[in-house]
């Protein structure tokens, strides 16, 4: 039986309504891997337990930027939020606390792996182009950067990835923000060249990792295909 994906939707308010909405790669990857996909959209943060119970994992899909307050910061002239963004990061957020606290596997992806770190405690770089000027792009307009990312070993993710070699790998990056100080409980484990953090992962070996890339964007790169197979696996208890 295909395990039970909870897939995070991005959150649009216009003339008072509120729409949801999730790029197919995200399905069609879960889907190729055996999961079985459901669309979450932002609900009431009271709703987090419920569907951590019903839930085999999640996926926390891209999206905007977190309202900084989530951290502690004031916010930068160029963060992107708004009122839809703040309902669907309280959602979020409570949902990650409760499928840590089931034990149940996480994977967060671009903004997902930002959450992941606010979540559990951790701040963000706003805007890296104004806060950090020598970094490499990490972003381009209607297309994705392709860099190098370097990943930590031993760790979670260098298994689900099954790399070799000096764990090199080259991903597709659209984002403007990055993990800034890394969230209790969770520890760094991937870096692009300039030193910008790529990804993270429970310490103590639990099933939650977030990459700052978008591997449903590289359907034809093998280790992009392999992370998504390692997370449903977990989910099914494999």
């Amino acid at each position: 039986m295909r395990p039970l994906i909870g897939i995070t939707a991005s959150t649009r308010e216009k003339d008072g309504s509120i729409s949801h909405e999730l790029n197919d790669r995200y399905v069609q990857a879960v889907w190729r891997s055996g999961g079985l996909p459901i669309l979450l959209p932002a609900g009431e943060p009271e709703r987090a337990m419920t569907l951590a119970q019903r839930l085999d994992g999640i996926i926390l899909s891209g999206g905007r930027d977190i309202p900084p307050d989530f951290y502690g910061e004031p916010p930068h002239p160029n963060t992107d939020t708004d009122d839809a963004m703040r309902r669907r990061t309280e959602f979020e957020v409570a949902l990650v606390r409760a499928m840590a606290e089931s034990g149940k596997p996480i994977l967060g992806i671009c903004l997902g792996c930002q959450l992941l770190n606010v979540a559990f405690g951790g701040t963000l770089i706003q805007d890296i182009p104004s806060e950090c000027p020598d970094a490499l792009p990490h972003r381009r307009e209607q297309s994705f950067v392709t860099h190098t990312v370097r990943v930590v070993r031993p760790s979670l993710l260098a298994e689900w990835l099954r790399l070799d070699g000096e764990g090199e790998i080259v991903v597709a990056s659209s984002h403007h923000q990055a993990v800034k100080v890394v969230g209790k409980g969770l520890r760094a484990v991937a870096y692009a060249p300039d030193g910008i953090v790529e990804a993270v992962e429970a310490a103590d070996g639990k099933p939650i990792v977030g990459v700052q890339w978008h591997p449903e964007a590289q359907q034809d790169e093998p280790h992009a295909q392999r992370l998504f197979d390692a997370f449903v696996r977990t989910c099914a208890g494999e």
